[in-house]
Parts: structure tokens; C-alpha cells; sequence
């Protein structure tokens, strides 16, 4: 029986699923599971991501082993993580495995919360959601379940590699860079720590600086129908040098061919 629903007073059997490479777990049988209890409208997909971030992140040298519990109501917030840690420090960290997209609003919204209210929040994305603008390195990554993997975006910014929000400009990512989640680590002060191979491409521009970048980006996107409208049409060298379009000389080809060996090398 589902102990959800025994605590709501209905007593609905639930079955065991253990299909190849998910976790074992139970599950409601279709149509049997309740709206808005607990749960019940979780997938498979996310309860395996959630398993993998709670084994992950007991195991990680800062933090509390005791203190990793799934679905945390965080203290003073109207806010529920999907795996909650505490530092040695005594700070808490929120891990939120996102397998849709989520409107730039709403992100907004929980990671604001998670920020008045002292929490540190991890975002730990779908490879299938698109248009993954909220990819802010250390705050915001790829979690691939597939190959147990946690990854970052990278963009091409001239004579360099660099994540979509290292640089002055916003970029189109245009590689995946990846590593197994026990080569990832958190800091004493609860910041993702990639490993050796991806550092590299990370760039050290603070993270309130990429924050107000994205959000400069998503403004000028809301605008960019009405602007591109009124705009004359733009010069082969105007395009060459706006954010966002390379070059594709054979030079460039192989500059990013390369870069691709480099980085799908580390993963």
C-alpha cells in the first residue's frame, strides 16, 4: 500500500517496478495516483535522479552525511527541495533535479527564495530539456542519469572555449562537456567543483555577473520581435561579429573539431 495515501485515508496498492539500468522502486498503477499528494506525480526518471544526488551527496567530504534527506520542506520558506544537505559549516544546500523545461519567471522565483533565505540551490537539468538558458555553471548543470554523469554547456568565443556566460556577450552553446558524477565534488562553502578537465572552460566571472547577464538575455529576447521588425537587415561583417554566429572558415571547422575531441575526450 502506498503509505501517502494510508496517511490520507485511502488505501491504494502500489506495484513494484525494476526495469533494466532504473532504480527499483514502487509505483501507483495507472490511473490510481492522486494530484498534488507527495510523490505521486513523480516519474521513475526523477526518483532514480533523486537516488543518485542523495548516494552523491552523502559521500562528499563537506557535508553532513545524516543531514541528506529527499523532499525537504526548506525551514522558513515556502519551498520544497528534492534532496536537501547541510554543510559542516552549518549551511544548508537545496538540489532540485529538473527533468522539464521551467519558465525564466519561475526559476526566478525559486532560486530567489532559495537565495533570501540563505539556502544555496543546485539545479540539476534534463539532457532533453531545450534551450537550456538557466545553464549557469555551479548553480545550474546537466544531469545525464543515463551514464551517471553531470555536464556543462560550451560555447565558442573567439580563440577560446568557454561556458555561454563566461565572456562579455551571451553565447549559443555549441558543445556538451561531461564527467562522472564521483569526479564532481562540493566546497566548503557549497559550490559545485568541477573536475580538472572542465574547469577549464568555466572562466571566473562571478556568479552575480552571469545572473544579471541572463537576465539581460531573456529581456532582449522578449523584445527581439518588435525590435527585429524595425531593423534593416544586417551586413555579412555585422553578422560575423554579433553574439552568438561564428565564422565557418575551414580554420574555425577545425578549431571546433578540435575542441569537440577535447572535451567529449573528458567525459
Amino acid at each position: 500500500m502506498c503509505i501517502d495515501c494510508k496517511q490520507d485515508g485511502r488505501d491504494v496498492p502500489v506495484i513494484l517496478v525494476a526495469p533494466e539500468k532504473r532504480l527499483l522502486h514502487f509505483r501507483h498503477q495507472q490511473g490510481e495516483a492522486p494530484d498534488g499528494l507527495g510523490r505521486h506525480g513523480e516519474t521513475a526518471e526523477h526518483l532514480r535522479g533523486k537516488q543518485l544526488i542523495t548516494d552523491w551527496a552523502g559521500d562528499q567530504h563537506h557535508v553532513l552525511p545524516w543531514s541528506v534527506e529527499e523532499e525537504f520542506w526548506v525551514t522558513g520558506l515556502r519551498l520544497r527541495s528534492d534532496v536537501k544537505a547541510t554543510l559542516a559549516s552549518g549551511e544548508q544546500l537545496a538540489f532540485e533535479v529538473q527533468r522539464k523545461p521551467m519558465e525564466g519567471k519561475d526559476w526566478d522565483r525559486r532560486h530567489g527564495g532559495y537565495e533570501r533565505g540563505g539556502v544555496r540551490d543546485v539545479w540539476l537539468w534534463s539532457p532533453d530539456v531545450p534551450d537550456l538558458v538557466l545553464d549557469l555553471p555551479l548553480t545550474s548543470v546537466v544531469l545525464d542519469m543515463e551514464h551517471e554523469s553531470i555536464g556543462i554547456l560550451v560555447a565558442n568565443y573567439p580563440n577560446r572555449y568557454r561556458h555561454p556566460t563566461a565572456e562579455k556577450h551571451m553565447r549559443a552553446p555549441t558543445h556538451y562537456g561531461s564527467a562522472p558524477l564521483p569526479e564532481w565534488s562540493i566546497s566548503a562553502s557549497g559550490a559545485l567543483v568541477p573536475p580538472r578537465g572542465l574547469a577549464e572552460y568555466i572562466g571566473e566571472k562571478p556568479e552575480p555577473a552571469r545572473l544579471a547577464q541572463l537576465r539581460a538575455h531573456r529581456e532582449r529576447a522578449t523584445r527581439r520581435p518588435e525590435a527585429a521588425s524595425r531593423r534593416p537587415p544586417e551586413t555579412p561583417s555585422q553578422q560575423q561579429d554579433s553574439p552568438g554566429l561564428y565564422e565557418t572558415n575551414d580554420k574555425e571547422k577545425q578549431r571546433i573539431n578540435d575542441a569537440v575531441a577535447r572535451i567529449f575526450g573528458r567525459g
